[in-house]
């Protein structure tokens, strides 16, 4: 059985051990105000609001049941009249929204606007959450518009974004 010197011997050991290790420090970016920066040039407030923030982990039991879409180069398109494979299609927009979002209601607002027809999902609940990830949808709000076949034309983040969606939908 050990006893307290040999233990403290052991610890001073330890502790020299750690002393002489090297490390190279690493640079963390992250999202700030809308946009990346590295988290040591951040105020003081900014990095403590930094190490208190919580990662959002969905249930792996819903995760496993969701497949993911093939994500389309369609960001932010305007459609021309030469796009013939949107000609006489029925649009209708997808609109991801949390209650908690303080976007989310003028984003619902902005959506409406736009005279097409509209499906709310709540990001919160299991089916909102399921196909969130299923669209990868990974903020709200977002708007996707889709044709009549269910292809995505255009995807928007905010209200100002999904009020240009409308130029869309007036060029089909």
């Amino acid at each position: 059985m050990r006893n307290l010197e040999a233990i403290e011997t052991e610890l001073a050991a330890a502790r020299e051990a750690i002393s002489g290790v090297k490390g190279t420090p690493a640079e963390v970016y992250s999202r700030i105000v809308g946009y990346y920066r590295s988290v040591r040039n951040w105020n003081r407030g900014k990095r403590e609001e930094y190490g208190q923030r919580v990662m959002f982990q969905p249930d792996a039991s819903l995760l496993a049941s969701c497949t993911p879409m093939v994500q389309e180069e369609t960001t932010e398109k305007t459609i021309t009249e030469d796009d013939s494979q949107y000609a006489g299609t029925e649009l209708r927009i997808l609109l991801f929204i949390r209650p908690a979002c303080p976007a989310c209601p003028s984003a619902k607002t902005a959506a409406g606007k736009l005279g097409i027809p509209m499906e709310l999902y709540d990001a919160d609940t299991n089916e909102g959450l399921a196909e969130a990830v299923r669209r990868q949808v990974m903020s709200t709000p977002t708007a996707i518009l889709l044709s009549s076949n269910g292809k995505e034309v255009g995807r928007a983040r905010d209200p100002d974004a999904i009020e240009r969606l409308l130029d869309v939908t007036e060029a089909v």
